[in-house]
C-alpha cells in the first residue's frame, strides 16, 4: 500500500513535506503540501499548495488554490440540539455503539481560491472561483465568485474585479487550459488586471 501510494505521488510530481498525513484523498498533478499537514477524505485537484499545520477534512478543492499555514477547511462537526455534544453516541471506539456514523457535510473550494493563515472554513460551506479568504476568518456562509472575505465571522469586503470583469472570467475559466495555453498566455498573469487585457484574454478564449 505504501509503495502504491508513493509511485502514485511520484508519477504526478505531488510534493509534501514530513510529518504529513493522507487519508483516503485523491490528489491531482504538482500538488504540494506542507510539513504536517492533514488531508483526509479530501480531493485535491491539480497545481494547489497547501501551507504547513493545515487540517483538511471531507472537501473538494478546486485547482491553482493558495491555502496558507495553519488553516482548517471541514472542521469536524458535534451536534449541539442532542443530548450530549461527545461523539460516543457514533463513534464505536468509545463503546457504546458497534459501529461509526459520522457526520459528514462537504466542503467545496473553487479554483484560483487563495485562503490567509489561520482561516477555518466550516463544513458545508461553499467558496467560489476566485475567492479570497482573509487570514484569521471564520467563513460559515457561501462565498461568491471573486469575493473577498474576512473577519469573524467572515463578512463579504467587496471583489477582486468589477462584475464586467468577473462576468467574462466566469466565462473564460481559465484553469481549464491546458498547460501549453497557460505557459502560451503566462504574461497576462504576470500584472494587474486591465480592461485591455481582459478584451485579449476574450479573443483568447
Amino acid at each position: 500500500m505504501v509503495s502504491k501510494f508513493f509511485n502514485k505521488v511520484y508519477f504526478k510530481l505531488i510534493s509534501f513535506k514530513w510529518g504529513s498525513t493522507i487519508v483516503n484523498s485523491d490528489l491531482g498533478k504538482r500538488i504540494f503540501i506542507s510539513k504536517k499537514g492533514f488531508i483526509s477524505n479530501t480531493k485535491i485537484n491539480n497545481y494547489t499548495s497547501i501551507g504547513r499545520n493545515s487540517t483538511i477534512i471531507n472537501a473538494d478543492l478546486g485547482k491553482f488554490c493558495s491555502i496558507s499555514w495553519n488553516v482548517t477547511i471541514g472542521a469536524t462537526q458535534h451536534r449541539y440540539d442532542n443530548l450530549s455534544t461527545h461523539a460516543f453516541s457514533y463513534i464505536k471506539r468509545f463503546g457504546f455503539v458497534n459501529s461509526d456514523k459520522r457526520i459528514v457535510t462537504k466542503t467545496k473550494v473553487g479554483n484560483d481560491v487563495w485562503i490567509g493563515a489561520n482561516a477555518i472554513i466550516m463544513p458545508g460551506v461553499v467558496v467560489g472561483d476566485g475567492a479570497v479568504i482573509g487570514a484569521g476568518a471564520i467563513v460559515t456562509k457561501d462565498v461568491d465568485n471573486y469575493e473577498i472575505v474576512y473577519g469573524i465571522p467572515a463578512k463579504s469586503g467587496g471583489y477582486r474585479f468589477n462584475q464586467e470583469i468577473i462576468s467574462i472570467l466566469n466565462e473564460i475559466r481559465w484553469w481549464e487550459w491546458s498547460d501549453s495555453k497557460i505557459k502560451k498566455n503566462i504574461n497576462f498573469f504576470k500584472d494587474p488586471l486591465s480592461k485591455e487585457m481582459i478584451n485579449k484574454l476574450k479573443v483568447e478564449n
